[in-house]
């Protein structure tokens, strides 16, 4: 009961997420990256999770106009699984840097099995030295602790490819982060993220949006140290990609308020039907949002997901 009410009261889930976060900075600061956040195969059985490994494998693909990537290349927010830099390096680069600002529990003896099962399935044996299905993967650097906002401006290697899938959003300094990818791609050097602008859960008895109407002074306690959503929109990423320098495309995948997904299409290609049903949802809090969403166009603010690719001249 107490759980339910404290949920319904949107200034309680506030309190709570600000409890939690000082908690998370708390640890940050003592050295603990530890989390359950990312931990994505905990609950999933062996063929979930090769099916899941395999789904954002040719995605990166699909978003990068290529068949196989080479050289080196950086996953940003591999979580509990290493599983998709297995396959990116089973299939042509030559290392993949896996960096993430957290360390994902796991259980070891269910990620071993998953990755002798993709390596039998995609002939990935040479990448487990000593025939041992362990993290040791041959090309694998893999950094926790290490936030992708300094992380490539200070680590001294170029990039034939960055990836990421519902990481960006998570960030304390995505479009930063971004500028200093774009200067670490090698030239002719390719970009692709999924983008989740959704709120996370954070408010499950209210509407999608409720996470905007929040003022910015509170939801930054509320989000500093513990990865919540950043609250950057798509308008945001799309005006620093058209000054970025890079030539790419932002393709809309997602709509606010539970519209029925849709394939990768610009804002304008979307079925009418489904761009008014997220655009009402957007007009029903206009009232309530916070003052730094008041003049963002709602069609900006009906996108809860969308893949960005950039490819450096």
């Amino acid at each position: 009961m107490i759980k339910h009410l404290a949920k319904s009261s949107r200034w309680l889930v506030c309190a709570a997420a600000v409890a939690r976060d000082l908690r998370v900075g708390w640890d940050l600061r003592r050295g603990r990256f530890d989390t359950d956040s990312g931990s994505a195969h905990a609950g999933f059985d062996l063929n979930a999770s090769l099916d899941y490994i395999e789904r954002v494998y040719r995605g990166y693909l699909i978003r990068a106009g290529c068949d196989r990537f080479t050289g080196t290349v950086a996953e940003i927010g591999p979580g509990d699984n290493f599983g998709v830099a297995a396959m990116i390096l089973g299939h042509g680069a030559e290392r993949v840097y896996a960096i993430d600002r957290y360390y994902s529990r796991r259980d070891s003896d269910q990620q071993a099995r998953i990755y002798r099962a993709l390596a039998a399935r995609h002939g990935l044996d040479a990448l487990f030295p000593g025939g041992q299905a362990t993290e040791a993967i041959a090309g694998l650097n893999y950094l926790y602790g290490q936030p992708a906002e300094t992380f490539f401006r200070t680590a001294g290697v170029s990039f034939d490819a960055i990836v990421s899938c519902a990481v960006l959003e998570h960030l304390y300094d995505p479009l930063g982060a971004l500028s200093d990818m774009a200067a670490a791609l090698k030239p002719g050097g390719v970009m692709a993220h999924q983008v989740d602008l959704s709120d996370h859960g954070m408010f499950p008895r209210h509407p999608p949006l409720t996470f905007l109407t929040i003022p910015r002074g509170l939801y930054r306690l509320m989000v500093t140290h513990g990865g919540r959503p950043n609250r950057v929109m798509a308008h945001r990423y799309r005006h620093w990609l058209a000054t970025s320098g890079l030539r790419g495309s932002i393709l809309v995948t997602g709509l606010a308020g539970g519209v029925e997904p849709v394939p990768a299409l610009p804002w304008d290609e979307i079925p009418l039907a489904r761009r008014t049903a997220a655009l009402a949802e957007v007009t029903r809090l206009r009232p309530a949002l916070a003052n730094e969403f008041a003049t963002v166009a709602d069609a900006d603010l009906a996108v809860s997901a969308f893949v960005m690719t950039a490819r450096k001249p």
